[in-house]
């Protein structure tokens, strides 16, 4: 390949002999069992890439499936710092920790399937630093991107052929039904291989440390016993970099390696010539979470101290490769599986569902995969599927205010915005009672809801943080008071709420969403010192000069966790929380971008109230005036988080009005 081509041209050239190779392929029958392999022939390591492509079965083939990111497998991250004023590590008893956690015993890494060993020496790869690289398919010089190049020099057997199934070879990515009938026998093509391979990219100076330190995370011991030599911060992330790096790699972040490694019989993971058992990363990550909570003194001095926000990287690391357990075969629903992965990668926007389909139960998979649809189209077909299926409007809370790459209508979640604003609070309000969803398109990207109008915003605080202060829990602070001035919590906090009690607890109840601080479970009268406590701390901290107030909040936060918990639950609100009110007297925190006039309303099948914004025009389903609204977001407001509102409609669907949302 001429390394002085355009990129344009490099592209060209590659979709032209990709379109080559498949000219004399036959078709694949949609609904047969037939697919497609690659014969990997055998050859020296510096050896031409040179393979076959054949057709095969899924009930009498042999032949393993690769698990692999077309971008290259490398960490482009932050690589540390040197930490200055090292604290010593805390020596923990272990028999004061958790009895639950166990070691594991006997497991001394044998299982290796076929473990080479350190990469003491790799030899030079041609090219190693280009876009693409040249195989040879069938006698044809067809160009792939160099990382999947690289798995195959560094899969390929000296000796006898080796049978694979990957993804871009073994599809005709030019031809929509030939993805389509391909994409939907997915979860069975990785499930009938003899294993699937999981490649991780070529070797790096610290990779085989990374997967020492992996293997080591196995033996599920306590932190204070793995980290026993290590007495400093720096010494510690010596430890950990080795696996951010490796477990940063672009595999972890692809979308489609989610069915492929949940729905193997059997996964290896390679970096270079170095294989080892996926068990490993399954392993380490469960005891991973496991000793966080029972060791966490052990790890709190570098939490606390300068290195914390490398130990968070590594714990996020862990927290996507045990998402990956979790996500096991049918024991998901479609909408869960998509908060599981929403912030993974896919190179087309429509893979964000699809790529997921696999993981249901065959009974559960009420989309077909079809590339002739747009992605909003997609989209809009998942979230109602999503919603009559389950018969409530759960799905409506993962609304991002951003906007991602798809256009999609305002109710529908845009899976390319790589955030869910929505916490997974639903399953501790009801406020549309018995009431269940029933939902259908009326018009292009138009949804009917049934609901009814509670109530009209009437003020909104619009958040005015800029992160201009060096503490964004003091600048929180500052909106946390504005709040309370509009609530009159200072003149009037004694005086009666809307629906019973007094303002001063139907602010507390809002600020913390009715939830208990630590989001495990609803308010109890009791909380609410705990509250009172907290707030009077808080303007104990923001009275503060600034350079006194670290020291401050870490010294108050080891020894309470009530603050610790309390300062995370304030300082979120300002990217996604506004506070209002109502005409009728209530309080609330909604999305941002709320205004006056719009409007508070349950609807059918609603776990919390949901705020709409009218929008003027006659209605294209409906041909009347006043029934089209935009979706802006989920709500709380005290007093109708219960069912309240609709208490005696029920099911009754002709007490419910209709909603065009667009």
């Amino acid at each position: 390949m001429n390394a002085s081509a355009s990129p344009a041209l490099v592209e060209d050239e590659a979709t032209a002999k990709y379109n080559l190779l498949y000219q004399n392929q036959p078709q694949l029958p949609v609904d047969g069992k037939e697919l497609r392999l690659v014969v990997l022939h055998p050859g020296q390591h510096t050896d031409p890439v040179i393979c076959s492509l054949v057709q095969g079965n899924l009930v009498d083939s042999d032949y393993e499936a690769l698990s692999y990111t077309w971008e290259e497998n490398n960490y482009s991250g932050p690589l540390g710092a040197e930490w200055e004023n090292e604290p010593e590590w805390e020596d923990v008893d272990d028999s004061e920790l958790a009895d639950d956690v166990g070691v594991a015993s006997g497991y001394d890494g044998r299982e290796v399937s076929e473990q080479v060993g350190p990469s003491a020496f790799v030899p030079e790869i041609p090219n190693e630093h280009t876009l693409y690289e040249h195989i040879t398919i069938n006698g044809i010089a067809v160009l792939v991107k160099s990382n999947l190049e690289h798995a195959l020099r560094h899969l390929r057997y000296e000796s006898k052929e080796r049978i694979l199934w990957i993804d871009y070879l073994c599809i005709n990515q030019g031809s929509v039904s030939d993805r389509n009938a391909q994409v939907r026998k997915m979860d069975q093509i990785y499930s009938n291989a003899l294993q699937v391979v999981i490649w991780l990219g070529l070797p790096s100076d610290d990779s085989d440390k990374g997967l020492d330190e992996v293997h080591a995370l196995t033996a599920n011991v306590h932190l204070s016993q793995l980290y026993s030599a290590e007495r400093s911060q720096s010494q510690l992330l010596d430890r950990i970099k080795p696996v951010v790096h490796l477990l940063s790699r672009s595999w972890f972040q692809r979308v489609w390696v989610v069915q492929e490694v949940v729905l193997a019989p059997k996964a290896v993971a390679q970096v270079g010539s170095r294989t080892v058992p996926w068990d490993w990363f399954v392993k380490a990550a469960r005891a991973f979470q496991n000793h966080t909570v029972c060791c966490a003194e052990t790890i709190r001095p570098f939490v606390d101290g300068r290195g914390g926000d490398y130990f968070l990287n590594y714990r996020d690391c862990w927290a996507s490769v045990l998402a990956l357990d979790l996500g096991a075969r049918g024991s998901t629903s479609l909408h869960m599986a998509l908060r599981l992965f929403y912030n993974r990668k896919s190179s087309d926007s429509r893979d964000k569902v699809y790529a997921l389909l696999g993981l249901l139960k065959v009974n559960q998979r009420l989309l077909v995969p079809n590339y002739a649809l747009s992605p909003s189209e997609i989209y809009e077909d998942t979230a109602l599927e999503i919603i009559n299926s389950s018969k409530d409007l759960s799905i409506l809370m993962d609304i991002d205010e951003m906007a991602g790459d798809v256009d999609a209508p305002t109710w529908c979640p845009d899976w390319t915005t790589n955030s869910v604003t929505g916490p997974q609070i639903y399953e501790y309000f009801n406020a549309a009672g018995t009431s269940i969803a029933t939902v259908q398109r009326c018009a292009p990207r138009t949804m009917k809801v049934q609901g009814l109008i509670f109530d009209t915003i009437t003020r909104v605080i619009i958040d005015e943080y800029e992160g201009t202060s060096d503490s964004e829990l003091w600048e929180a602070n500052l909106l946390l008071r504005r709040w309370e001035t509009l609530a009159r919590i200072y003149q009037d906090g004694e005086s009666p709420y809307a629906s019973g009690g007094s303002r001063k607890e139907a602010f507390w109840q809002t600020v913390m969403m009715g939830l208990r601080a630590d989001r495990t479970r609803l308010l109890r009268d009791r909380d609410f010192e705990d509250y009172k406590k907290w707030r009077a701390w808080l303007e104990d901290y923001a009275s503060k000069e600034p350079k006194h107030r670290n020291s401050f909040l870490k010294k108050s936060s080891r020894k309470y966790s009530n603050i610790r918990n309390h300062n995370a639950v304030l300082v979120q609100y300002p990217a996604v929380r506004w506070f209002f009110l109502t005409e009728d007297g209530y309080m609330g925190l909604g999305p941002v971008r709320i205004e006056p006039g719009d409007v508070v309303c349950v609807l059918a099948g609603g776990k919390t109230p949901f705020v709409l914004r009218a929008i003027d025009e006659t209605c294209e389903a409906c041909q009347m005036d006043q029934c089209c609204y935009c979706f802006m977001g989920f709500a709380y407001v005290p007093g109708i988080m219960h069912g309240e509102t609709v208490a005696g409609i029920g099911r009754n669907e002709e007490e419910w009005n209709e909603f065009c949302l667009r």
